[in-house]
């Protein structure tokens, strides 16, 4: 049996998949409207957004409160290290909206004024009668730091924890749902289901493999 890929590899993938997920939904956005997301699955594009800022906000109190942490894990971006206090100022810095432009390639404004179709009495009928499968936001936890009005950048490795960050989340809400959200509902809805979130982990693994290859594994993701 083959050894379980490392935590680096497995951060790779969820991201790599968390942004085929948000492909997935850019190249649907006339198709797939957020509320009917929500009313099969309890989530949608905001929440895989709100997830992305609620990881930053972890990410960020770590830095600041495990020495342990700071040490054992890479915060640069393949040109050295960042100071864990740069990295934690930028986190303050993300707040929804840069998190949105992430998820929908464009500003949330700009997508709801191009995509978003206006609800008919049924869809909102449907969308409160699913209330109790819908994802929760701490509101609190989703503000900016204050006085981080100013998006200072995040760099590559940062942004890669916080989209597998998010995808855990997706993942976690799914499980949690499991009698209520039926994958068929999903796939007749968004054209995706957990078997799609699991195929696109499988393709960035081979993207990984194909990009490192055999004779630097070792090397990069298993260092003495």
């Amino acid at each position: 049996m083959s050894p379980p890929p490392s935590d680096q590899i497995m951060e790779r993938m969820a991201a790599g998949a968390f942004r085929a997920l948000c492909e997935h939904l850019r190249a649907r956005s006339d198709e797939v409207q957020n509320m009917d997301l929500m009313t099969v699955g309890g989530f949608c594009r905001n929440c895989l957004a709100k997830w992305m800022v609620l990881e930053a906000r972890k990410l960020s109190k770590r830095l600041r409160t495990d020495e342990d942490f700071v040490a054992a894990v890479s915060v640069g971006d393949g040109n050295g290290y960042e100071s864990a206090t740069s990295v934690v100022d930028a986190l303050g810095s993300l707040g929804y909206d840069e998190a949105a432009r992430e998820v929908y390639g464009v500003t949330y404004p700009e997508w709801k004024k191009r995509h978003q179709r206006k609800a008919t009495e049924e869809q909102l009928r449907l969308y409160k009668e699913s209330a109790h499968l819908h994802a929760m936001h701490d509101a609190d936890v989703l503000k900016k730091v204050e006085g981080d009005d100013v998006q200072k950048a995040l760099s590559e490795r940062v942004v890669v924890r916080l989209q597998s960050g998010a995808f855990l989340s997706l993942c976690r809400h799914l499980r949690s749902r499991s009698d209520d959200v039926q994958n068929m509902e999903l796939m007749t809805i968004g054209g995706f289901c957990r078997n799609c979130l699991a195929k696109w982990l499988v393709v960035e693994a081979r993207k990984i493999s194909d990009e490192i290859g055999a004779d630097n594994v070792a090397a990069t993701y298993f260092p003495d």
